[in-house]
């Protein structure tokens, strides 16, 4: 990530150095695009064939299933701890496919089982409804002159608490307490926060990623794997937080 500098030329050097750094923004816009859209097409068909035969597997050998989310868990977990400990290997190709590959693939499996406790009809609602929301944020980050990029300290504090929050409610659960009217309350609370949360996400990232004169911080052009982790990350805790909220569970 760096700081969107303009550069300090005037006249025509001016002129053309805008224009190129326009040009390559655009190149990296597509680039980071052109990896989410594939990693949400590979998502959606994990996550898809995962709801179909988890729950023949439930029938057939239910303990394969928490095996699987392990090691989905594991995978997931790993490869984001290289991202964190060695940021370097996600600029250097093909090592930051691979990595990016692996991480994908195991997120979709955790998504597909968590979409299986869920029915059918309700999951592709919130797919709909997901779908229209990113288009609608994305829009409007590359529309408005509201700068939050740099809220990101702000944002990692909401994530804290959020995530203290549904540690807490899952301690609850364990507990005995999901039956109760109060731990039900606390859970729609929870959901919209995250939600609303993961919202204001996908806004900031978006402008991380396109840049622009209204910015004041911006992804690096060697950071494309880091950016579409990043916004993919988002638009899936989107998704699962909004299933939350207005899914049915299977009975």
């Amino acid at each position: 990530m760096e700081m969107n500098e303009q550069t300090p030329l005037s006249g025509e050097g001016e002129e053309l150095a805008g224009i190129h750094d326009t040009v390559v923004r655009h190149g990296f816009v597509r680039k980071v695009y052109g990896i989410l859209s594939m990693q949400l097409i590979v998502t959606t068909a994990i996550a898809a064939g995962t709801m179909r035969y988890a729950l023949q597997l439930r029938q057939t050998n239910p303990a394969a299933i928490p095996i699987v989310m392990t090691f989905s868990i594991a995978v997931t977990i790993s490869t984001m701890l290289v991202f964190l400990c060695c940021p370097q290997t996600m600029r250097k190709s093909p090592t930051n496919y691979v990595l990016l590959s692996l991480f994908t693939v195991a997120e979709s499996f955790m998504v597909g089982f968590i979409c299986v406790q869920y029915t059918a009809q309700s999951v592709l609602v919130t797919f709909a409804v997901t779908s229209v929301v990113v288009v609608a944020l994305s829009i409007f980050a590359c529309q408005t002159k509201y700068d939050i990029t740099g809220f990101m300290p702000y944002f990692l504090m909401a994530t804290m608490v959020l995530f203290g929050f549904g540690f807490a409610l899952s301690i609850a659960a364990m507990c005995g307490a999901s039956q109760t009217g109060a731990f039900q309350t606390l859970n729609l609370v929870y959901a919209a926060g995250g939600a609303l949360l993961f919202s204001g996400y996908i806004i900031m990232d978006t402008q991380l990623i396109v840049g622009g004169k209204h910015q004041r911080f911006r992804f690096c052009i060697d950071d494309y794997c880091m950016a579409a982790i990043t916004i993919y990350l988002d638009i899936v805790q989107l998704f699962l937080f909004l299933l939350r909220l207005l899914g049915d569970r299977r009975r």
